[in-house]
This record gives structure tokens, sequence and C-alpha cells, in this order.
């Protein structure tokens, strides 16, 4: 029998040697089948997953916000000595930092003292964003994303202000859209750390 065997074998190999190169091209041909399918598999995983809009849920629009409640207090929030009041408060924590929902107020005052006693008045909507990746695109997205009624430079009633914030020694992104008693200009004011005590200050009126 080994000779009919022998004869099936390529010159300059012994029948040993022969089903080793068989085994090795079937085993590769094997592996190749299954990295195909692994592909196709992760191919097909990939398509049917939704992708996930990280700015979903961010949108306000401040044309269907009621006004605020009751009468302003005698120490009012002013913004460059226009009085005005808290309707929308947008906190977003740096890098992997959080921030409760409950502790909104007591990070207000770290920021600009007496700003946590303003929105205990005024009650503005609070909302916390994810983290943000870049504290440079916060404000523009802020902006984006809060629609408002008027125009920019257009006389309204709204003024909204974001930037980078420092609350005690921690930095937190800020979006504040607020309500001035007298229409001016409508302004998106990018604010700097540095610069949100000197934009915005409480008053006794």
């Amino acid at each position: 029998m080994l000779p009919l065997f022998a004869d099936a074998v390529p010159p300059g190999q012994n029948l040993l040697e022969s089903i080793g190169t068989q085994n090795l091209m079937l085993y590769g041909a094997i592996a190749v089948g299954i990295l195909l399918l692994l592909v196709i598999l992760i191919f097909l995983m990939s398509r049917g997953k939704k992708r996930v809009n990280p700015e979903s849920g961010l949108d306000e629009d401040l044309s269907e916000y009621p006004p605020a409640p009751g009468q302003p207090g005698a120490r009012r929030l002013t913004v460059h000595g226009r009085p005005v009041r808290l309707r929308l408060v947008v906190v977003g924590p740096v890098g992997k930092r959080t921030i409760a929902e409950g502790g909104v107020e007591a990070l207000l005052d770290e920021v600009l003292r007496g700003l946590g006693q303003i929105a205990q008045q005024d009650k503005p909507r609070i909302k916390i964003w994810p983290p943000q990746l870049s504290q440079q695109g916060f404000a523009p997205t802020f902006f984006r994303k809060t629609q408002c009624p008027d125009r920019a430079g257009k006389p309204s009633h709204w003024l909204l202000a974001a930037g980078p914030a420092r609350a005690g020694g921690r930095p937190v992104l800020l979006g504040l859209a607020m309500w001035a008693d007298d229409k001016g200009p409508m302004e998106q004011k990018i604010l700097t750390e540095t610069e949100w005590d000197e934009a915005l200050q409480i008053k006794t009126i």
C-alpha cells in the first residue's frame, strides 16, 4: 500500500514531509477563514450600534422659559450694571470631576459670593452637562445649544455669559442665561476665570 501513496508524494519529499505540508496549508486556510468571519461579525455589529451624540439633550429654547417668580429682592445680580434675573444655569465638570445635583448653588457661591442666594431667589433652570473635553469649546457650545429668540446685537432682554470659572480651588465650566429688566443689545459674553467678578456683581438696588 505504501508505494501507492508514495506515487502521490512530490519529488524530493518523503511521505511524512508531504503530510506535514498539507496540514500546514489546511490550518492556514482555517485560520484565514476564521479571521475573515471575525471581521465580518465585527463589521455587522458596528453597523447595528447607534452612535451616541454627546450633545444630545443639551438644547434649551429660551423663548419657552417662564418669567422669574415673584419680585426681585433688594440685592440684585447685575451684568455691567444692568439688573438681571437668573433664568438658566449650566455647569460642566472639568476632566473626570463630577458635580452633585444638589451642590450647584454652593458652587455658584464659590464662583461669586452671593450668586447661590440669587439662584435660590430667581429659581433658574439648572443643568449639569457631562464632562467637557475642551474648556475653550464650552462657551461656543453653550451659545449654540441655548437658543435665544433675539439675534446677537439686537434689542433684547436676554444676556448670555459662559466660560471657565473657579469654584474655590477647583475649575468648572459655567454658562448663564439672564433676563435683564430693560432691553439692550443681546450679548453673548465669553468670560475667563478672572472676569466673572468683573462682569457680574451683586448690588443693593
